[in-house]
């Protein structure tokens, strides 16, 4: 194997010798297994994908590659050579570059800061050479990103590759991806893939995690599913098909067999959820009254990337899903922040209901406190509620209640009510701000991607609990990058295009080809 240039450390190894072996690891948290038993590897120049529901181990595992986790039982080989995998590492595994779903760069930093603070070479550091090494990366690899600009201000498909171009900096050679396109167009998606592509070619392995099974089996080359923290099935992507895929994740036999936990029906719907085949569906119809008007709305971009709204207008009436589509950084992040109240118009009308539900793009970043618990996090907006007052003190009995409540209705699964809510998976986080959310019985809904990083199960529940929103009067915006799931939800869908609305489509009427020209930019 030819030994890569640029600083892109890809080691010479033989053939048969896996860049990474994880052998019969074991992690256990109080008195959950998130592993059992399991192995793993991966070989120089493939992309060996981790599939399950949020909470099966795939995280976790891979932070015990990363050296973020210590295994209580188990070996770890790396280039052939035992290391160790039952401590934390003072800093990143060497040659193992983690780029976790939230990102894991400084907002406040440059690109070229975050790698010279990646090294520990000190702000005196070389910052004009830090960058030309992330510009000629990103040149060779097909993700050019500019190594100057705060990473605020970068959208959210450059902050992930210049996150990877960074780890490419510091000598990866291999990458391990969660959930990579969970908030990313289809251009992003692109250059990602591309990326990739070059980074397998040169003798790179990738250990990409994603519940999006079309599109594991288009990348990947080995595929592992994982339930319950055990290995259930191992493919290769040519000889599998997505179906199998889908029923390992959840417990089904495709054969029509009988369910391994006896609730066939619930299963072979997810099932149907996960290949994208169900057809979302609410009891109740768009009514006349509107619960949220834009009215020549034009707003500032927040970031970089992104556009400004323009003369805008949005009309959202109750009972009904509005789906917005449009290629990433047309506007959606403005028009969220519009929608939920948090980003004033500079000129026009945005006429909003007093209880308006925001479920954020970025979850760390806008609708949870990692280092609270679970029951501060739940009670963040009602935790002046009368019930839990008594004089200047709080009432922690009913609060207690309350929140327990929430958890049990979201399906929160995990969850103590003292946790840090950084211990819940992805997934039962997201649950949680939906449900805390939709406590407050809100007039208007805004959910942008909230299906990010979602396994099926957490999908479905999720689509339930939007669509019992609308059932009981809400109308709801659903903001996405993902047009099948637009597809499967929403009632209309409305096309954003450099800040504007170009128009829209009728889901019932099916006119596909029409919402591909919008998005394209004809109006």
């Amino acid at each position: 194997m030819m030994h890569a240039a640029n600083s892109v450390a890809i080691v010479d190894r033989p053939a048969a010798t896996p860049a990474v072996a994880l052998k019969h690891i074991s992690k256990t948290f109080g008195t959950n297994a998130a592993l059992t038993d399991v192995t793993v590897d991966l070989r120089p120049g493939e992309v060996h994908a981790l599939v399950g529901e949020n909470g099966a181990g795939k995280s976790t595992l891979m932070k015990i590659l990363a050296g973020y986790l210590p295994a209580d039982t188990g070996e770890l080989e790396v280039d052939g050579r035992a290391a160790p995998a039952d401590r934390v590492l003072s800093g990143p595994r060497v040659g193992v570059g983690f780029v976790e779903q939230e990102g894991g760069l400084i907002r406040e930093l440059t690109g070229a800061e975050n790698l010279i603070l990646a090294e520990g070479t000190g702000f005196l550091a070389d910052r004009a050479a830090a960058g030309a090494r992330i510009r000629e990366l990103g040149n060779r690899f097909g993700g050019a990103v500019d190594p100057h600009v705060p990473v605020e201000l970068l959208a959210v498909g450059q902050r992930q590759r210049l996150e990877i171009l960074i780890m490419l900096a510091r000598g990866a050679d291999v990458l391990i991806l969660d959930e990579p396109t969970a908030a990313l167009g289809i251009e992003d998606a692109a250059i990602l893939t591309e990326i990739i592509e070059r980074f397998t070619a040169d003798g790179g392995g990738v250990f990409y995690i994603s519940h999006k099974l079309h599109e594991v089996m288009s990348i990947a080359d080995r595929i592992t599913v994982l339930r319950g923290g055990r290995v259930v099935g191992g493919h290769a992507a040519d000889q599998v098909e997505v179906a199998q895929l889908a029923a390992d994740m959840v417990g089904q036999r495709v054969a029509g067999d009988e369910n391994r936990n006896g609730n066939g029906s619930d299963s072979a719907e997810l099932i149907e959820v996960a290949l994208g085949e169900e057809r979302a569906r609410t009891t109740a119809s768009a009514s006349h009254e509107v619960v949220g008007t834009l009215t020549g709305v034009c707003a500032p971009a927040p970031y970089v990337g992104e556009s400004a709204l323009h003369e805008l207008d949005l009309v959202v009436r109750a009972g009904e899903v509005v789906g917005v589509a449009g290629v990433v950084g047309s506007g959606q992040s403005t028009l969220a922040r519009v929608l939920a109240g948090l980003l004033r118009p500079s000129t026009g009308t945005a006429q909003l209901p007093d209880r308006v539900a925001y479920v954020p793009e970025h979850r760390h970043d806008d609708a949870v406190a990692l280092e609270l618990s679970v029951r501060d996090n739940v009670v963040l907006h009602s935790h002046r509620r009368r019930e839990f007052c008594r004089g200047p003190w709080f009432r922690r009995d009913r609060m207690d209640q309350h929140v327990e409540e929430v958890l049990r209705r979201s399906h929160v699964r995990g969850a103590t009510l003292t946790m840090p809510i950084s211990g819940l998976s992805g997934g039962n986080q997201q649950k949680l701000v939906l449900g805390r959310e939709l406590d407050e019985c809100p007039t208007l809904v805004v959910a942008h991607n909230p299906f990010r990083g979602l396994d099926v199960r957490a999908i479905q529940e999720v689509r339930q609990a939007v669509l019992g929103a609308c059932d009981q009067g809400a109308g709801v915006v659903m903001i996405s990058p993902d047009l099948d799931e637009l597809l499967q939800l929403a009632h209309r869908i409305v096309v954003l295009f450099a800040g504007r609305i170009l128009g829209e489509v009728d889901v019932a009427d099916g006119d596909l080809d029409q919402l591909g020209r919008l998005m394209g930019g004809v109006a």
